[in-house]
């Protein structure tokens, strides 16, 4: 029997992120430990806690130039969608969550899936520069590789230096300005290479 171009084009689609590990630990630079689990639509509540607890900069750089909140419509697309996952990451099994992870299949391209991800940066609970990023991008890609992903796609400022190098680190591209942008964001300085520093670049990691 002849298979159609159609049926052709549904069997290479990668199979969806319906399973996602629960409470995976993660053991941090400091020897605290957080816990991973995938985020349901009853979470709203939570996300937009977390949200109030990252600094205007770390909005800046997860959303851009959109708003940094989710209608409870939006959210629910999010976390109830065969198309996508939401990772919450908690300091405790408790529902304090202090980082996030969003993983999108693109409609036009199946073979990427599309990542973003938040950490707060407040006091008393800042996990930034805690190696939390970095074990959370980990995850992100083991889980997109094996639900049959062959590419993770970054959209990012081009100053978010924290996400360039955890773009580096998953073996990504690296861009010369990274250490010269994190060098001028470290000093509390605009950088200046030709870029507007709204602008956005979207990067690829091969899985």
């Amino acid at each position: 029997m002849k298979i159609s171009d159609t049926e052709l084009e549904i069997s290479s689609v990668p199979p969806l992120l319906t399973d996602v590990r629960y409470d995976t630990p993660f053991i941090l630079d400091d020897g605290s430990v957080v816990y991973t689990r995938a985020a349901t639509v009853e979470d709203y509540g939570l996300v937009e806690n977390l949200h109030a607890r990252c600094s205007p900069a770390s909005l800046v750089g997860r959303y851009g130039a959109r708003r940094p909140e989710f209608s409870i419509a939006e959210w629910g697309r999010m976390t109830d969608s065969p198309r996508s996952r939401v990772l919450l990451v908690t300091a405790d099994r408790s529902d304090h969550v202090v980082a996030m992870a969003s993983m999108a299949e693109r409609s036009n391209a199946p073979e990427v899936c599309d990542v973003a991800m938040l950490v707060t940066d407040r006091a008393p609970d800042a996990y930034q520069s805690r190696g939390l990023g970095t074990r959370l991008a980990d995850l992100v890609a083991d889980l997109a590789r094996e639900a049959g992903f062959k590419f993770l796609a970054v959209t990012s400022l081009w100053t978010n230096w924290r996400m360039l190098l955890i773009v580096e680190h998953l073996g990504g591209p690296v861009l010369p300005q990274t250490s010269y942008v994190r060098n001028m964001a470290l000093l509390g300085l605009l950088p200046n290479a030709g870029l507007d520093v709204a602008d956005e670049i979207e990067l690829r990691i091969a899985l």
